[in-house]
């Protein structure tokens, strides 16, 4: 398909009066569910309450699956495919445009998350959470939801010139208007993603049950490691000694090949296909490659044995050379994204001229919403200076919202069509020219960071939403009222499940992130290691600076974001990449056995409950052990 939108079938004279839409979008004619009549349906309590819950769950599982595999995927569809079930399957009465609002608010809830893992946690890696109290957490949140805010009603105004001008394709969201289009099999999908959600939790139960047996100290359920199943651990399977045995004199000792027992990495591969492999080739250069010869070659410390190779080189090479290749890949991606700022700028323009109506919400709306989340901001950033300065407060509270419009529009630019953002790019230089702007200080650059991540990410939602509700008839201001009401939601959920996990962590092991646990927080630690260079920490320069290059070289291949891939992949914990493989490679023999159809149709929805189930599982789990006092 090309860039552009499909052109809709023509009205003929059977067709309904609501089958095209204002604007000439197409809206298909069965749009009620068979024998219900009454007031057309689309913003009802059922839509917004649906949204909110799945929203919530969805935000949930997808921070605990992005703090591990170090990216998020998206959760329009899998809310599209639960309102099915749900509005229609349950309720019988959903109708397409009364699920589009469910998935809508659904996704706006979720989508902030991304803004949060991949700034939020470098406080904790940091040491600087130990001196917070409650008010701090509650004013790191308001000023999420203020950028969430923002980044909602900075974009609104660019709708009609993006999707009905300029007619970008925006992959995602056209996916998910395809989905909503197809009620008889959305109940189907439905069920076949419970299906995945069950498979997961059981999965995943049996996986935390040494962490359920440390909280409740009276516990003794039998574990997966007493099974007597040799290859088998509590949390992995190791195929290390089985792979020797096969391949003889090919293997050598330094070489691991133990498995996570992950159902999310399962699914997340599965959804993403052939682009993933990227993913697993980062891990086999890494582990594969660059460690033996590191090993073979004495590169490590004197006395390392065969079977610590791969996790004292990880530590003293392809992290730092993983960091620097992201680096490099994330900043090439945002000069990369620099032609989409004339397109930017144009339809920004184009768009303040065009009558809008009815169609879109009205400007007072957005004349009180943003300088009233400007005003969260700024209190905000006050609140975490050390001296409690006016001027560095309003100076990188300004220059955050700033950002988030100029910023915001590129990223929904670039996501229209390429579906693809450098947002981890954009996050890095907002961090950066805070902590110059206020001598160097963490928190508040970390806080307006993440407030400009998460205004990104829901600038880019709110245009792929957009797009969906154009392609099934919806009223773009019904849209824009209901995200604009719940977006703050999203913030508040990551934060809680980022503080839980960390503090179980810090209970359990000591540490909140990263090495030492099985949360690597990949994209914070790349943060961290930024923050810690500009403060004179003693940082390997050298690798950072050959990852840096080599992460140039390969964003500039034309693949979108591969030296941010492959950087991630490369200081990834090997066993979370084999499963995640392993997913990609399933759907590429389904889609070649059985088509893709048949692999859209049946093996995504199954491959995004296993993500979601196990993310909701290990939230509880953390959120069980907080309460009742962690592990010993």
């Amino acid at each position: 398909m090309s860039n552009s939108e499909q052109v809709p079938p023509p009205a003929s004279p059977g067709d309904s009066p609501s089958a095209i839409a204002p604007g000439g979008a197409y809206r298909a004619p069965e749009t009620q569910p068979p024998g219900k009549q009454g007031p057309y349906r689309e913003v009802t309590i059922s839509s917004i309450v649906f949204g909110i819950v799945v929203g919530a769950l969805l935000n949930a599982s997808i921070t605990y699956s992005g703090l591990k595999i170090g990216f998020t995927v998206g959760g329009s569809a899998v809310a599209a495919v639960l309102g099915w079930g749900v509005l229609r399957g349950i309720l019988r009465k959903g109708t397409i445009v009364e699920n589009n609002i469910g998935q809508t608010i659904a996704s706006s809830v979720n989508t902030s998350n991304s803004g949060v893992i991949f700034t939020v946690p470098v406080l904790f890696l940091l040491g600087l959470q130990s001196t917070w109290g409650w008010t701090d957490w509650v004013w790191l949140a308001a000023a999420c939801a203020a950028g969430a805010i923002l980044g909602v009603a900075f974009i609104i105004p660019t709708r009609k010139q993006m999707i009905e001008l300029d007619r970008l394709r925006f992959p995602t969201g056209t996916a998910v208007a395809t989905v909503l289009r197809s009620p008889g099999e959305g109940i189907q999908k439905s069920l076949v993603l419970v299906v995945g959600i069950l498979v997961a939790m059981v999965v995943t139960f049996l996986v935390q049950v040494p962490q359920l047996n440390k909280v409740f100290g009276g516990l003794d359920w039998p574990t997966l490691s007493q099974l007597g199943i040799p290859i088998l651990g509590d949390e992995t399977i190791d195929l290390t000694i089985p792979m020797a045995a096969a391949l003889g004199d090919f293997w050598r000792p330094e070489l691991t090949f133990v498995w996570a027992i992950a159902p999310f990495a399962l699914g997340a591969g599965f959804i993403t296909g052939r682009p993933g492999l990227v993913v697993l080739a980062g891990g086999i250069l890494a582990y594969w490659v660059i460690t033996p010869i590191a090993f073979a070659n004495d590169w490590v410390a004197f006395g390392t044995s065969a079977e610590a190779a791969a996790a004292v080189v990880r530590g003293a090479m392809n992290r730092p050379l993983g960091i620097g290749m992201l680096l490099g890949g994330a900043l090439v991606g945002l000069l990369l994204a620099l032609p989409a700022m004339r397109g930017a700028f144009s339809s920004s323009g184009s768009s303040s001229k065009s009558g809008r109506g009815r169609e879109e919400m009205p400007m007072w709306v957005l004349a009180i919403a943003i300088p009233a989340a400007f005003a969260v901001l700024f209190f905000a950033a006050r609140s975490t200076i050390t001296d409690g300065s006016m001027g560095q407060a309003a100076l990188i509270a300004g220059m955050g919202t700033a950002w988030m419009w100029f910023a915001g529009i590129v990223i929904a630019q670039c996501t229209g069509m390429t579906d693809w953002s450098p947002i981890s790019g954009i996050a890095l230089v907002t961090v950066l020219i805070c902590m110059f702007l206020t001598d160097m200080q963490v928190i508040p650059a970390v806080m307006i960071g993440a407030a400009v991540c998460v205004a990104m990410t829901l600038c880019a939602d709110m245009m792929q939403d957009l797009k969906t509700g154009h392609l099934v008839g919806a009223k773009p201001i019904r849209q824009q009222i209901v995200e604009m009401s719940v977006v703050w939601i999203g913030p508040a959920i990551a934060l809680l499940v980022v503080y839980l996990i960390a503090q179980n962590n810090l209970t359990t092991v000591g540490v909140p992130f990263g090495d030492g646990t099985d949360v690597p927080a990949a994209q914070a630690v790349a943060l961290q290691a930024v923050i810690e260079s500009m403060r004179g920490g003693d940082a390997p320069i050298h690798l950072y600076g050959m990852g840096a290059a080599i992460g140039v070289v390969l964003s500039l291949s034309g693949l979108g974001g591969l030296g941010v891939l492959v950087g991630l992949s490369m200081y990834l914990p090997l066993m979370y990449l084999l499963p995640y493989g392993l997913g990609c490679l399933i759907q590429m023999f389904c889609i070649a056995v059985k088509g893709r159809g048949w692999t859209e149709r049946w093996g995504l929805p199954f491959a995004a409950g296993l993500l979601v189930g196990e993310g909701m599982v290990g939230v509880v789990v953390a959120g069980v052990a907080f309460i009742f006092g962690g592990a010993a």
